[in-house]
């Protein structure tokens, strides 16, 4: 069902009663081929016998698949809001069957499990399916496939649409082994595209796989390397708040992390597990910043340690806010919540080199006046006449004292002075925001492409591998997570 078999398979075994063909597919088959003992070239009646039962087992397996292979790409892109996915998942039990016997399925997390000498153990890759619940959520509880129609379809467009655009295959074999499994009998690809096929109006275009390559292969040694966290220590360690703990790290290599504003780094403590993180601080020095919420196992962790205590470092990870690019821009930040975290790297970076950039006005909100980041910083802010600023909590309770604004972020934005065409727009926030944020900055007449967001998902590995963090066909954690909002607007996925 993938495609015709020079491109389906490595090597093909043919079973001829006391010996065996074995055909190669792939100049990956013949080179494994070629390191094999006891073979022989087979015989004209040989290939011709081979031939033969192969053209019998591949009748066996012909069904009434409505749409060839070659057409799925298309079938798929024109039937994603189709009703058929809700039908279809309305009996998806979530179990993930389907994705666990699939053999071109290979998304992954990763776990870190404990000898019983507690001070010895292992990172390991272990299965995970997109079809599970949890696949989508982050730390900080937001699952953004939460409904199982939106799973369901997550499944088939990464098998006929996704990974061939991004690795240059369609993602099913024919092998049946995930109908085979399924209870409610709905993960069959072939009744799947029927159900599409009937359900479609337009005519499906069939084109050749791939279709388009976007994926670097790295080498064995260079893919080793993305793997292994470098040692690093705690210089500095500082409670924001109640929740929120500022980490002040240097790499022990003695080597600087080397990030750009926007960019995240994946941080271990070993034996716990493995979290993304933010980097907080500018470019630039021995060492740099990040902001931990306390919600999950490792960041509960991170929050009992201390400086001079070791954690494990990958990355920087991900593209950035092109602070080169921007030079000479004016720029309108605006933060909610814990979306100044990395909003703060850019923003320290563009007032440590203030001549550089336009007219600066920052925007941050936050649910509480407990709940502010960096008061010294913000504090600092209002000393400063090269920007301008406002304030603005949710809500402030009659024993709080507070100064600045009160309401949602959305209520300040028109009480500042700013021309809307010419002005780039740096939004970072909670998923929820964003909606209604660039809704009022397109209002104001705000160019899409003035828009530049920061996406948070699950960047589990950091490198475009595990599937957690993917918006449609994108990784976050390769082609983000900053984003231009032009570029993005019309993934259902994305906001």
């Amino acid at each position: 069902m993938g495609g015709p078999p020079e491109i389906a398979f490595d090597l093909m075994l043919t079973d001829l009663g006391d010996r065996v063909a074995v055909t190669p597919g792939s100049q990956a088959g013949t080179d494994l081929l070629s390191k094999a003992a006891n073979l022989r070239d087979a015989t004209p009646e040989e290939m011709e016998e081979a031939q033969s039962l192969q053209m019998q087992i591949a009748g066996k397996a012909v069904r009434d698949l409505k749409v060839s292979p070659k057409g799925w790409y298309d079938l798929l892109e024109k039937n994603y809001d189709s009703n058929v996915w809700a039908k279809q998942a309305a009996k998806c039990l979530s179990c993930g069957s389907c994705t666990l016997v699939c053999p071109t399925c290979f998304c992954y997390d990763v776990t870190d499990e404990v000898n019983l000498d507690l001070t010895t153990g292992e990172r390991k890759r272990t299965w995970d399916g997109c079809l599970l619940r949890d696949f989508t959520k982050v730390g900080t509880g937001e699952i953004f496939r939460e409904k199982v129609e939106n799973r369901y379809r997550h499944r088939f467009n990464r098998k006929g649409r996704y990974l061939p655009d991004n690795l240059g295959f369609l993602a099913c074999v024919g092998c049946g082994r995930c109908s085979s499994q399924c209870v409610p009998d709905i993960a069959d690809p072939v009744n799947l595209f029927n159900a599409l096929a009937d359900a479609t109006k337009e005519p499906v275009i069939e084109s050749e796989i791939p279709i388009a390559v976007k994926t670097d292969v790295a080498s064995a040694p260079e893919a080793e390397a993305l793997y292994i966290p470098r040692q690093a220590t705690l210089k500095r360690v500082e409670k924001l708040t109640d929740i929120e703990t500022l980490f002040e790290i240097a790499m022990d290599d003695g080597r600087p992390l080397g990030h750009q504003p926007g960019q995240f780094i994946e941080v271990s403590v070993m034996g716990t597990g493995e979290a993304p993180l933010s980097v907080s601080s500018a470019p630039g020095g021995d060492t740099f910043e990040i902001v931990v919420r306390k919600v999950g196992d490792v960041t509960n962790k991170l929050h009992t340690m201390k400086p001079g205590d070791k954690v494990g470092i990958r990355g920087p990870f991900g593209n950035d806010f092109d602070a080169e690019g921007l030079k000479g821009k004016n720029l309108l930040f605006i933060g909610g919540g814990l979306g100044i975290v990395p909003m703060r790297s850019f923003l320290n970076h563009v007032l440590n080199n203030r001549g550089d950039y336009g007219e600066v006005t920052i925007l941050y909100g936050c649910k509480e006046p407990c709940e502010l980041l960096f008061s010294d910083e913000v504090t600092a802010w209002g000393q400063r006449d090269d920007i301008r600023y406002l304030l603005t909590v949710d809500a402030c309770s009659e024993d709080e004292s507070w100064e600045g604004e009160i309401g949602v972020i959305t209520t300040i934005i028109p009480k500042v002075q700013f021309d809307p065409q010419n002005t780039i727009a740096i939004v970072v926030g909670p998923p929820i925001m964003y909606r209604f944020v660039n809704k009022d900055l397109l209002d104001l007449g705000m160019p899409e492409e003035n828009i530049i967001v920061s996406l948070e998902r699950r960047m589990k590995c950091g490198v475009g591998k595990c599937g957690h963090c993917q918006i449609n066909g994108i990784y976050v954690c390769k082609e983000g997570p900053v984003f231009n909002y032009k570029d993005i607007k019309d993934l259902p996925e994305a906001f």
